[in-house]
């Protein structure tokens, strides 16, 4: 007999590794739908791939478009293609996100904005204490470092804007209303209306 049993010339040593150029199976794209809150702590989710469930982990910091590629998870066996995680971020009731920033409004009494205090923000990392200086207007911003996004590539996190928006009291009716128009005639304030 031959030597290599088979007469035919070729021999077969079991699957060859995929190499630089070699045509691997199809690669998937499925789109994955996430929070802000999770894309802010990273998630596992279970994902349909053909007639397979697969639980995959999305990390922290992936924002909408982020592409997320699983090799060889697209089927099975050596020659199988990749799977392409595609996030997708919900809109949130609280924040915007721009990158790895995020802004949101922090309502504020009309004590707080004349007088100054400390208030509790609440982050997406927990609550903060931001202290607000005397005479703060409605619309300024405070950047609270560090308390955005995590960054997908690269180390740290965002930064967090707190834009002021200044909740004044109801109708004022008898001595309130007599207590702020005697607060008011001590104050010197110009028409802001009138160009400087």
């Amino acid at each position: 007999g031959s030597p290599t049993g088979s007469g035919t010339g070729t021999r077969t040593s079991g699957p060859t590794p995929r190499s630089r150029g070699t045509r691997h199976g199809k690669d998937v794209e499925v789109e994955v739908d996430l929070s802000l809150e999770e894309a802010f702590r990273g998630s596992a989710r279970l994902v349909q791939v053909g007639d397979r469930r697969l639980e995959v982990k999305l990390p922290a910091g992936v924002e909408t478009g982020s592409k997320v590629r699983l090799s060889g998870k697209a089927g099975s066996g050596a020659d199988a293609g990749d799977l392409y995680l595609i996030t997708r971020i919900r809109p949130h009731a609280v924040f915007t996100r721009n990158g790895a920033d995020l802004t949101r409004d922090l309502p504020i009494t009309l004590g707080e904005a004349l007088l100054g205090g400390e208030v509790d923000v609440d982050t997406l990392g927990g609550r903060v204490v931001l202290t607000i200086p005397s005479g703060t207007q409605q619309g300024q911003t405070f950047r609270l470092t560090g308390k955005g996004m995590p960054r997908l590539k690269g180390a740290g996190s965002g930064d967090m804007f707190a834009r002021i928006k200044v909740v004044l009291p109801g109708k004022l009716e008898g001595r309130q209303r007599k207590a702020a128009e005697e607060f008011l005639r001590q104050i010197v304030q110009p028409n802001p209306r009138n160009k400087a």
